[in-house]
């Protein structure tokens, strides 16, 4: 009976196989290995607590057994008993100090108490008593996850699913480390494969709904959020997840709708709590989103990541004190985690006190290594002008081991340490090597001179009768020009808010140039549902009428221009204006949005060229201002006195933003005026491209 138990089991028959232990249980209720194997039955189909009763009865009839033991520790730690299954886990090691799934489960309760040293010792002892041990392999996977050392935490999770190809479990924990690397479609493949194993594991179809919409695949993560919608279990975390793809549709208003339904499902989510804030904080209203954090973190201590977002969010008001302190509270509370410690680093860089980051982040070092304070004391070994002790601490790293943004930021700090230290050659080539993560097919963008006269006409064409919010005013600016800081100081301005969903897609007439349509002379009707499908932005932003709304675009499409003039009567331009060529080296070094990098000068220059050209061609058709960011940003007062003019304010004012936009950590955001020339012969073919 048991051998037939078994076979069933390793052919993925589970219900049958719990079936035939069941009867074989229930027709000998004094054999130990009856009642044992019907636990194990219980136990991988997830009934927990009845795999608890049967493991105590088998343990009483057979007390000196340790692989009843074992079962009886799974079991109890499965159910939430920690103190039980601890106590299971040590009679069984005391029974058999070589059986390695007492010491994996050990450690696994180790793990939970956020011991990961403890945990990494109990699973590697495991695996040197049996080095196929599935369990201590998934778990020495998590921990090094955990410590970001994410490539052998997949050669763990692989290494187990080779052990147990049917056990779905290993197929999320590898999907995860997957999706932590950004892996996104293999990732996918894993949940899908969890599922494909186990239909109704609802865990794996709520990961999966997570890795589509990382990867804004938004339809099929909504199939999976909904098909949880009602789960006992998850519901909460299925309606955050639909409030996290509205927020990635720019829809705040409808957002904040699925996070409050989530808490009322459960006041507890934590994903809900930082979804309300940050819908709120989109909308425009961060002290209500502040407020509504601080409560959650109040009543939940150890929320870390909402704890997180609200010193950000303080930090972003100003209030950077009252952030820190949260941190501090935090180490406090948990100084066993070194991470905190870490984080708290992090935080004084991001307030400016570097020296202070700097102390903490060598505390936190000396309590474990983790790519972020490396990359921390990179940059602070560049505050300070040490540019070879950057390079050599950035040297460290094992590229294996980190995420595309961590490998991006390498090499950019690496290339201003080159830069600094004056090798000029070494640092073009890091900084090409960061473009090359990223590097795809740039936008395309249409040749005017096929398109100009078109385009002219179609402009002179009459526009829509109906205004429905006051006209946007769109800001554009070459990759390299510091857009960025412009929006970040209109942003500041009373009244004013800052649109940016065009910077990931949008979904409107602005996100579809190549449209053909747009090239006819499109009816007033047709002119009235463009304008209801650009209005839901502002709606979705929350926008009063009356309110001046800066849209963000990543780049200008001449093609939109007739319809944008048509559509939106009154529109203006204000763009972030800068040498192309000056843009090209910064566009290098500093890099600029997701969709825009390759590590090609030549490529970039001719597209520099291409954007241009539908900026000069706008100031033909839309009434339009032109910044010198490179006066501006210096602090020449002329341009910053004509901007304001421009906009019809007496003045700007100084705010948080322009002023968080600007500190960056400590490090320029842009090379200075002139910089270029230590670049130029090395770049003389691209410069060429750029005329």
């Amino acid at each position: 009976m048991r051998d037939e138990i078994l076979e069933l089991e390793r052919n993925g028959r589970l219900d049958e196989a719990t079936a035939r232990a069941r009867a074989w249980a229930q027709s000998a209720p004094q054999d130990a290995e009856a009642r044992h194997l019907y636990a194990l039955a219980l136990l991988r189909n997830g009934d927990a607590a009845a795999a608890l009763i049967e493991a105590d009865a088998a343990a009483t009839l057979a007390p000196q057994a340790p692989a009843v033991q074992l079962v009886r520790g799974r079991a109890a730690m499965a159910s939430g008993d920690a103190a039980r299954a601890r106590a299971a886990f040590e009679q069984a090691r005391a029974l058999d100090p070589n059986l390695a799934g007492a010491h994996a489960g050990l450690a696994s309760l180790a793990l939970g108490a956020g011991d990961l040293a403890a945990a990494e010792s109990g699973y590697r002892t495991a695996l040197r008593a049996d080095g196929d041990d599935p369990h201590a392999l998934l778990g020495l996977g998590q921990v090094l996850a955990l410590k970001g050392d994410l490539a052998a935490a997949g050669r763990c999770f692989g290494a187990a699913i080779e052990l147990l190809p049917d056990e779905p479990t290993a197929q999320v924990s590898l999907g995860l480390t997957l999706l932590a690397q950004g892996h996104y479609d293999f990732a996918v493949r894993a949940f899908e494969n969890a599922l494909a194993r186990q239909p109704d594991y609802a865990y794996a179809r709520l990961l999966l709904g997570d890795v589509e919409l990382r990867r804004r695949g938004f339809d099929a993560a909504v199939q999976a959020f909904d098909a949880l919608l009602e789960h006992p279990q998850f519901a909460s975390a299925a309606l955050a997840g639909r409030g996290d793809v509205a927020l990635a549709r720019a829809a705040a208003v409808e957002a904040r709708t699925w996070f409050e339904r989530a808490l009322a499902r459960d006041p507890a989510s934590e994903r809900a709590a930082l979804g309300r804030a940050r819908s709120l904080n989109d909308q425009g209203l961060s002290a209500p989103a502040c407020e509504s954090l601080a409560a959650f973190v109040e009543a939940h201590p150890a929320a870390h990541a909402a704890r997180s977002l609200l010193a950000e969010l303080l930090q972003g008001r100003g209030r950077v004190a009252e952030a820190l302190a949260l941190w501090r509270d935090g180490v406090a509370r948990y100084p066993e985690i070194g991470s905190l410690h870490g984080d708290l680093a992090l935080a004084l860089e991001r307030s400016g006190d570097f020296d202070a980051a700097d102390s903490e982040a060598e505390h936190a070092a000396a309590r474990g290594r983790w790519t972020p304070l490396t990359l921390l004391r990179a940059r602070a070994a560049l505050r300070a002008g040490a540019y070879n002790l950057a390079r050599d601490r950035l040297a460290t790293l094992d590229r294996e081991r980190l995420i595309d943004r961590q490998t991006r930021q390498r090499f950019h700090l690496l290339g201003l340490a080159h830069d600094g230290a004056g090798r000029h050659a070494e640092a073009l080539l890091a900084f090409r090597e960061q473009q090359r993560i990223d590097a795809g097919p740039l936008p395309a963008l249409p040749d005017l001179a096929i398109y100009a006269e078109t385009l002219q006409a179609l402009a002179a064409l009459p526009g829509s009768a109906r205004a429905r919010h006051a006209p946007p005013l769109l800001l554009v600016g070459l990759p390299g020009a510091g857009a960025d800081r412009l929006a970040a100081l209109l942003a500041d301005q009373p009244d004013v808010r800052l649109r940016r969903d065009h910077l990931d897609g949008g979904s409107d007439f602005l996100a579809t140039a190549a449209d053909p349509r747009l090239l006819g002379a499109l009816a007033t009707g047709e002119l009235e549902v463009l304008a209801r499908r650009y209005a839901r932005g502002h709606e979705r932003l929350g926008a009063a009428a009356d309110t001046l709304v800066v849209d963000w675009l990543p780049h200008l499409d001449a093609r939109v221009l007739p319809v944008l003039k048509r559509v939106l009567p009154g529109v203006r331009l204000l763009i972030a204006a800068r040498d192309p060529a000056a843009c090209l080296l910064d566009w290098l070094a500093f890099g600029y949005r997701r969709g825009y990098a390759d590590d090609d000068p030549q490529r970039l220059a001719r597209w520099l060229r291409a954007a241009q050209s539908q900026f000069d061609f706008a100031a033909r058709v839309l009434p339009t201002h032109a910044v010198d960011m490179d006066a501006l940003l210096d602090g020449d007062s002329a341009s910053r006195a004509a901007l304001a003019q421009w906009l019809g304010r007496e003045r700007l004012e100084d705010g948080p933003q322009a002023a968080a936009a600007a500190r960056a950590l400590g490090l320029p955001t842009r090379f200075p005026r002139g910089h270029l020339e230590h670049y130029r012969a090395l770049l003389g073919g691209a410069l060429a491209e750029l005329g």
